[in-house]
């Protein structure tokens, strides 16, 4: 099962915390695991490749050159996704039906208001399964559009060529979730996904600005965040599909580098201009 659950938090004190948490969330949502599934938390730890999870930093409250300043009882969230059944397993069991009391971040307290793990309530959560998603174009006959927008709610970052790109190009963001989706899915899509985003779709709209997150050895990884609607110039209703299939996947996956800390937390939003 894929699963998003967003975590609503209650400040517990007035506090300035650094601006990007993903590492700390991170590092709270591997002990947590721990505490009831050891082995599950180790295995998570050394996954070798893209990690089948994502950690959001906090979401709710705008980072400013100081940092973020929060205000003893302000509400905020945090966001954890998962691609692997065991673990979506145990986040139903221990988030969604026994919910702990406290989530602490930066050794700042934070009470657990409410969790959620449902689109119509906040449309960052919801669960569904591979299946479902690759049922939803490529069988059931749902009409692909060959307008994509996607909202990247984190600095979003590629590794190409040894390099990290801070652009979402087409390429890039499909060949990111083409990949995810691969290694996660008995549903298996050709590489040639990946060739028809970089040869056949454009960067139609786009509202991106630059953000800077910082990361071990003070290392600073600049990612874009934003929106960006993505049209296919061409090609027949499978490689529509299969966009539009892992468009919708990008919810649960993330895009790009360093999302278990934070980074590439994207979403479909719907196409304002056609």
């Amino acid at each position: 099962m894929l699963l998003s659950v967003i975590l609503e938090l209650t400040s517990q004190r007035a506090s300035v915390l650094p601006p990007h948490l993903g590492r700390a969330h991170h590092s709270v949502f591997l002990e947590w695991v721990a505490s009831f599934d050891a082995p599950l938390a180790a295995a998570l730890h050394d996954f070798e490749g893209a990690k089948p999870f994502t950690c959001s930093s906090l979401l709710g409250v705008t980072p400013t050159a100081d940092g973020l300043s929060l205000r003893a009882g302000e509400t905020v969230s945090v966001r954890i996704t998962s691609l692997d059944a065991v673990l979506s397993s145990q986040l139903e069991a221990h988030l969604t039906d026994s919910a702990p009391a406290q989530w602490n971040l930066h050794n700042h307290p934070f009470a657990v208001a409410a969790v959620i793990c449902d689109a119509r309530r906040n449309a960052w959560s919801g669960s569904t399964t591979c299946e479902e998603l690759a049922a939803r174009y490529l069988v059931a006959g749902e009409t692909p559009s060959p307008a994509i927008t996607l909202e990247f709610a984190a600095p979003t970052a590629f590794k190409s060529r040894e390099m990290h790109v801070p652009l979402p190009l087409p390429g890039l963001v499909f060949g990111s979730l083409l990949d995810r989706w691969n290694a996660v899915s008995p549903v298996q899509l050709p590489d040639d996904v990946r060739a028809f985003a970089e040869d056949a779709v454009a960067v139609s709209q786009y509202n991106l600005r630059s953000a800077a997150v910082r990361h071990k050895q003070n290392s600073v990884l600049i990612g874009g965040m934003g929106t960006v609607t993505y049209r296919a110039l061409t090609g027949d209703r499978y490689w529509l599909a299969c966009l539009n299939l892992l468009a919708d996947f990008a919810l649960y996956s993330g895009v790009g580098v360093k999302t278990v800390t934070g980074m590439g937390q994207a979403r479909r939003i719907a196409e304002r201009h056609k």
